[in-house]
């Protein structure tokens, strides 16, 4: 597709890149000289004398500890239009509606109000007692072999455009398996590998209430047989990519058990009323992080106000859901740590000034003894 290489959608490309990263001397530098970098660009890929660039290898602590891989701003750029331009377009034609991952209009907000939606009419359809089958896939992208993923991409998009993502995937991952986070193009082959299994447990398990978000795997259904048939044809599917699932976060719960996804917790009362909470682990690292902040604060190494930026950011996720006296309580150890930290500063003024006191006697009294 001769859009994927023009001038305006390269430029266009370029700012959507450089957002959040234009403080990066390497895009500084590209962009100060914009219009001729995007136009050498548009002539190498006209010509066919266009090459990729080597990605760096990069440590992600978290929310995991996993590599990923940082992609040269100019292949970004190139890419970009590669996915927004043909990619993407094409490949979402085939997904389900609730294939929440990555893709315009939807995310974690939007899986989060889908749950919610579902619970409630299913508590319409079948009351509060149900079966949540939930599938978790150990090592997703390190572990998603190569073939399949171009399989995918031959299979929903035209020659052109499947040649150019192939092409790129395979210069930047080599081996038969294994992708690391960094592009684009890796994450439209982690919402797209698995779209025949949803297709499957929509079409020929029915299963109506039912949410993918990337590797995770929702489903709720009337009985305890349906639940467990659900998932062991489901991980079936799953296997048949070489993938394996994580059996701690893999099972089939009662419904009034309550569940936990997506970093909240759900409960559906006997009223149909549904409690989404913060999890627990969400709360105990935000602590842990407000008090490696503030001691940095203290130090002069950190300023106040990115210690607030960051809880209010923290503050509002977690009122996304029902965490009003969470929320109370993280504000109220904030104070806490701060007034520890004014306690100490005075603390520490207070030993300098009768220090200072100390030391004027002693030194009147070697000038006395001198004297003597």
């Amino acid at each position: 597709m001769k859009k994927i290489i023009e001038y305006d959608s390269l430029y266009e490309s370029m700012m959507k890149c450089k957002k959040g990263v234009s403080w990066k001397p390497s895009v500084k530098s590209f962009v100060l000289n914009s219009e001729e970098n995007i136009l050498r660009i548009h002539r190498q890929l006209e010509e066919g004398t266009w090459k990729n660039g080597k990605p760096k290898p990069v440590l992600i602590t978290y929310p995991k500890r996993r590599e990923a891989l940082s992609i040269p701003f100019k292949d970004r750029i190139y890419q970009r239009s590669i996915n927004d331009n043909a990619l993407y377009p094409q490949m979402s034609k085939g997904f389900i509606y609730a294939n929440c991952a990555c893709q315009t209009g939807k995310g974690t907000d939007f899986a989060r109000k889908l749950i919610k939606k579902y619970l409630w009419n299913y508590y319409c359809n079948y009351g509060c007692t149900g079966w949540v089958v939930q599938i978790d896939i150990h090592g997703y992208y390190l572990n998603m072999r190569h073939k399949d993923v171009e399989e995918q991409i031959y299979w929903n998009t035209d020659d052109d455009t499947a040649d150019r993502a192939s092409g790129i995937l395979r210069e930047q991952y080599a081996g038969e398996t294994g992708y690391n986070p960094g592009s684009q193009m890796v994450q439209i082959a982690g919402i797209a590998l698995l779209n025949p299994v949803d297709h499957f447990v929509k079409e020929q398990l029915h299963a109506k209430y039912y949410i993918r978000y990337m590797d995770d795997f929702w489903m709720l259904l009337p009985t305890k047989e349906q639940a467990e048939k659900a998932y062991i044809e489901t991980v079936r599917r799953i296997r048949s990519y070489g993938l394996e699932i994580n059996e701690k976060k893999s099972h089939v719960t009662p419904l009034e058990e309550g569940f936990a996804f997506l970093g909240f917790d759900y409960h559906m009362t006997k009223t149909g009323k549904v409690i989404m909470t913060l999890n627990s682990k969400s709360t105990k690292h935000e602590r842990k992080t407000l008090v490696r902040m503030v001691h940095k604060s203290q130090r002069g190494k950190l300023p106040p106000e990115k210690v607030d930026e960051h809880h209010n950011s923290w503050k509002n996720n977690a009122a996304k859901g029902n965490a009003h006296k969470m929320i109370e309580r993280t504000d109220k150890y904030l104070k806490k740590l701060r007034k520890g930290e004014e306690h100490e500063s005075k603390k520490n003024d207070s030993d300098t000034c009768g220090s200072g006191r100390g030391r004027k006697p002693q030194s009147n009294r070697r000038t006395a003894e001198t004297d003597h």
